[in-house]
């Protein structure tokens, strides 16, 4: 009797550690290290309800991170920001942990927070940029004058006009975002764009055998010399998986820029028993570095 009861206690142990490491969200780093937030306190706030505050802890309880409490004031931070408190002072995060040996640790975490005031969205503005006028650049983000300045929706906008500029062959194209918080409770944002140059299609080739490239090469419509869409390779190889290896993806398809000449090459890598060499980008600062 008594082992039985030592095999039930282990299978018990074994079963609350398993029921312990699910995780709504896994945001680890390491899966077999990390904290499951069971609980969490939001302290120190002045205008937010107890409703508001609840909301935004539940975006934390049930998910797993990594145990690092610089990294979990940066995701409370960014949370607040969303909700346009953009000047928010996350002063300390503490966890107190539960059971100590699971795998991910149960912490119970608390946030020391001043919200500061919340902002709305100001003028957003561009500047050096020359392909697109600023009302199109404008059009791709989300939020209106006078809407919640919610960081989120910043990080969207970035995101919708480095795709727009990579469709149209500025794939060095970033844009520098600064913000000016105002007395009247808006923040103004203005986008510095670094265009870079337009790239276009050099050359395409496919490596291996010829009963297959063939077959590639005509369903290849980007054609050679146009302006390089960087978004068209992840639909020509979707579309055309049913011709493509086993396992093929994007780690098969070399890629190479000169800047300077403003180019594309791009190889697909069908047979790795070819061994092709590794072709070799040309950034743009050759010249100046490289005399």
């Amino acid at each position: 009797m008594t082992r039985q009861w030592t095999r039930l206690a282990i299978a018990l142990v074994l079963l609350t550690g398993a029921i312990a490491a699910q995780c709504s969200n896994d945001h680890r780093d390491e899966k077999k290290d990390g904290i499951l937030v069971t609980d969490f306190a939001i302290t120190g706030t002045q205008s937010l309800s107890a409703t508001e505050l609840a909301g935004m802890t539940g975006n934390f309880v049930g998910n797993c991170y990594n145990d690092d409490s610089e990294e979990m004031g940066e995701r409370v931070r960014g949370l607040f920001q969303d909700k346009g408190y953009f000047t928010v002072e996350v002063k300390s995060v503490k966890f107190k942990p539960g059971d100590p040996l699971g795998n991910p640790k149960p912490v119970a975490m608390e946030a020391d927070v001043t919200e500061g005031p919340k902002y709305k969205v100001g003028e957003i503005s561009f500047v050096k940029n020359r392909a697109f006028a600023s009302e199109r650049l404008r059009s791709e983000f989300p939020m209106k004058k006078g809407d919640t300045f919610e960081r989120g929706k910043v990080a969207s906008g970035l995101v919708s006009l480095r795709k727009m500029y990579g469709k149209n062959g500025y794939l060095d194209a970033v844009s520098i975002p600064e913000t000016t918080p105002n007395a009247n409770g808006t923040i103004d944002l203005k986008l510095t764009v670094e265009e870079g140059p337009q790239y276009r299609l050099q050359k395409v080739e496919f490596v291996g055998k010829k009963e297959v490239t063939s077959r590639l090469q005509v369903q290849w419509k980007l054609a050679e010399g146009s302006v390089y869409d960087y978004t068209y390779l992840d639909r020509y190889v979707e579309t055309n998986r049913e011709f493509l290896p086993q396992g093929f993806d994007r780690s098969n398809v070399q890629i190479a820029t000169d800047c300077p000449q403003a180019l594309v090459d791009v190889r697909f890598v069908l047979d790795e028993s070819e061994h092709p060499s590794p072709m070799k980008s040309v950034p743009c600062d050759t010249d100046k570095k490289g005399k």
